[in-house]
């Protein structure tokens, strides 16, 4: 993959992200086949051990030595307003991980109240910001997830199995 393509990749996985994270029909998608704490934490981990490169914490711990060169790169993806845009939602999600209850137990699970709600209002903002048409990635996103949705209960009544998304 050539650097152009790469540095597009970690851009559209940031915006992706953001546009499923603020999707009400893509939380409830999700909601049909777990709790909505457990999506909520499934999502902080993905943020945290996945997308945010610069980021100096895991989910559940320190990620010690972080290559200078991945952070580089990963700056290299946004402009300078974006980096700080990105920067205050990650403080700003960092800040809620309080809110985890038992993390250190293997439950991970984030309420899901007025803390996860505003995270949900900022991932919107912060997607405003780095996606000239926020909506409309939005739809296309929902769109795939109720695809993808529909392909598992299909796939599972030709099985003949029950799927989560069932019932």
């Amino acid at each position: 993959m050539k650097p152009a393509q790469h540095r597009n990749n970690t851009r559209t996985r940031i915006i992706l992200f953001l546009a499923f994270m603020t999707s009400p029909e893509c939380q409830e998608l999700c909601r049909k086949a777990a709790a909505p704490e457990a999506v909520a934490a499934r999502l902080t981990r993905v943020w945290f051990d996945d997308l945010y490169v610069p980021g100096e914490s895991y989910f559940d711990g320190l990620k010690g030595n972080v290559q200078e060169s991945e952070v580089e790169f990963f700056e290299s993806c946004f402009s300078k307003e974006e980096l700080a845009i990105l920067e205050r939602f990650h403080g700003f999600f960092e800040l809620r991980l309080d809110f985890l209850a038992n993390s250190r137990h293997g439950r991970a699970q984030f309420p899901d109240n007025d803390s996860w709600r505003s995270l949900i209002r900022h991932a919107d903002h912060v997607l405003s910001e780095l996606a000239p048409n926020p909506d409309h990635i939005r739809g296309v996103v929902e769109s795939l997830a109720s695809q993808a949705n529909d392909d598992v209960e299909r796939v599972a009544r030709a099985l003949g199995q029950s799927s989560p998304f069932l019932a």
